[in-house]
């Protein structure tokens, strides 16, 4: 099952796990890079009034929601994808081919300390993935042109970024044309946000969902 869904005026994919897996194989064959961005709640919320943010979205090939609540407010029922979101089946997938194709990964995030927080996750769900480089991209401090450079000298398959919104997307849809990487998967906010739930509990982030269902449910009855 493949359709697209819009909140706040932004598109995502409503992809099963499988299918969204597949197309991600295509971009790591193709000669160009693609861009494939997760979705969080609180990137929703916090971009619905940002116009720009909103234009540097729809720059992004594959954008996967991270949350069943985003899922249900577009009336998707399917329970294959949301089992899937759920058990992020596709992060599990995606991590075990990068290792099993041995493809090069390049890290990005905008402290020393997210780049630890990152290589933690990633050993949670794909081991002995081909890291071959990383940096540190904070929004000040004027270290662009030197990212790219040492992206572009190590010729990586992906780049996995942890970089935060709106910087990441800023970031990806001003460079991309310049990095020499088949697949930039930005998944930073939604790294935040589990670790959030860790320090944070499980209250605040309820809050948090029922917060984005009235927004999304007012925007709906105002249309």
């Amino acid at each position: 099952m493949k359709k697209k869904i819009n909140v706040f005026d932004i598109e995502l994919d409503a992809f099963s796990a499988k299918e969204a897996m597949k197309q991600i194989i295509q971009y790591l064959e193709s000669e160009t890079i693609s861009l494939v961005e997760v979705v969080t709640l609180e990137m929703l919320m916090q971009g619905q009034n940002n116009p720009q943010w909103k234009e540097q979205m729809q720059k992004m090939d594959l954008v996967i929601p991270c949350e069943k609540e985003i899922l249900e407010v577009s009336g998707i029922c399917d329970k294959t994808v949301i089992k899937d979101l759920e058990n992020k089946t596709l992060l599990k997938m995606f991590f075990k081919y990068l290792q099993k194709d041995k493809k090069k990964i390049f890290l990005l995030a905008d402290q020393k300390e997210e780049l630890g927080i990152l290589r933690k996750m990633m050993t949670l769900y794909g081991r002995d993935v081909r890291i071959v480089g990383q940096a540190v991209l904070p929004e000040e401090g004027g270290r662009k042109d030197n990212v790219i450079n040492e992206i572009n000298g190590l010729e990586p398959d992906c780049i996995i970024s942890n970089l935060p919104c709106p910087w990441q997307e800023a970031f990806i849809t001003e460079s991309y044309p310049l990095l020499n990487a088949r697949v930039w998967f930005g998944c930073g906010p939604m790294i935040q946000k589990e670790m959030d739930q860790k320090t944070a509990g499980k209250l605040k982030h309820f809050f948090v969902k029922r917060f984005f269902c009235y927004l999304a449910g007012k925007q709906q009855n105002d249309e």
